[in-house]
């Protein structure tokens, strides 16, 4: 039985090591599960703003086509011109096009940080956590082969 008994704290040692892993390893595992969380979040409320900004547009482009149809019919669309009445319109489309043109690269580019900050977060919590699985199995180690005393 002396054997054995100058193994056990050994045996115990690992045990709560591996135990620790185990634990640190699940920790992880949620962090990580939380920072892809609240990417889809950000990523949602971004989704959510360029529907509403793409919305704005579109009522406001209405609203300025209607307003340039009635001022050209009013000076006079009768008396042919109908041509720049419809050049007018076009302008105003192409105009409020290139803005969203540009607001859909800034959307995309706001999309694209998240992901890569989320992504950054990610990788460093798994760094971390490899460094920390590490450093407990080399404890573990120093303290089996006595390096410490």
């Amino acid at each position: 039985m002396g054997g054995f008994s100058n193994w056990a704290p050994v045996i115990a040692g690992a045990v709560q090591t591996g135990a620790e892993i185990a634990n640190n390893r699940e920790q992880t595992r949620r962090t990580a599960s939380q920072i892809d969380a609240q990417r889809d979040s950000q990523q949602q409320a971004l989704a959510a703003e360029k529907a509403a900004d793409d919305e704005r547009r579109a009522r406001q482009l209405r609203a300025q086509q209607a307003s340039l149809r009635a001022r050209q019919g009013a000076s006079g669309l009768a008396a042919g011109a109908a041509g720049s009445a419809g050049a007018v319109l076009s302008g105003a489309a192409q105009s409020l096009l290139d803005v969203q043109d540009a607001a859909n690269g800034a959307y995309a580019r706001q999309s694209s940080s998240i992901d890569q900050n989320a992504q950054y977060r990610r990788q460093s919590l798994l760094d971390t956590s490899r460094y920390n699985t590490l450093s407990q199995i080399s404890s573990w180690f120093a303290r089996r082969d006595n390096w410490g005393n």
